[in-house]
């Protein structure tokens, strides 16, 4: 059996693909730990646990016995959110994290902007980036997802933590539900 966690909010149609997704596995069993607002987008025979993101005790909690965890981080609460979920999962081995960004350093600067709108801009930067170097030092096997479009999609792994300059390009946008199709460490690799 594989125990699934799903952390963040998703939309309706992610959701809809996910657990067609998790259906397909054969003993797959899904978890969702989301704000209380969310429970009625899932459908009623997942677990649904209501907690905060940033809310250390709670996903611990959660993520207990867990085999995957997605997490979809809140782009206000990028470093928050991550430094919460790796917490959380710091002393849990074999378990695997593939986290989601809906930014990307590649969508942020070359999104034009308009002067009054720098400071903003670099404030995104600087959070994607501590995001980045807290997943680096946590220790825990991850893919981080960075952003939303076929032309700014970017992938991290584990694995590149020592060459960590260059991401890889996507050619698609990647989605959580890429991860569920081969639940092995194999599937970390872009």
């Amino acid at each position: 059996m594989q125990n699934l966690l799903v952390v963040g909010v998703l939309a309706p149609q992610t959701i809809s693909n996910l657990t067609v997704a998790v259906d397909r596995l054969v003993g797959a069993r899904l978890t969702v730990y989301a704000p209380a607002d969310q429970q009625s987008a899932w459908p009623t025979d997942v677990t649904f646990i209501s907690g905060d993101l940033t809310d250390v005790a709670g996903l611990t909690a959660a993520a207990l016995d867990q085999d995957l965890v997605l997490v979809q981080l809140d782009a206000t609460k990028l470093v928050a959110e991550t430094q919460a979920i790796t917490t959380a999962l710091q002393h849990r081995d074999g378990t695997q994290l593939v986290i989601a960004s809906p930014d990307s350093l590649l969508s942020l600067t070359e999104r034009p902007v308009r002067w009054y709108q720098h400071r903003l801009q670099r404030r995104q930067i600087a959070a994607l980036k501590l995001v980045e170097a807290e997943l680096r030092q946590s220790g825990i096997t991850f893919a981080l997802i960075e952003g939303q479009t076929a032309q700014d999609t970017v992938i991290y792994t584990t694995a590149m933590t020592t060459t960590w300059a260059s991401p890889v390009p996507t050619r698609r946008p990647l989605q959580l539900t890429d991860y569920l199709a081969v639940p092995t460490e194999d599937s970390l690799v872009a």
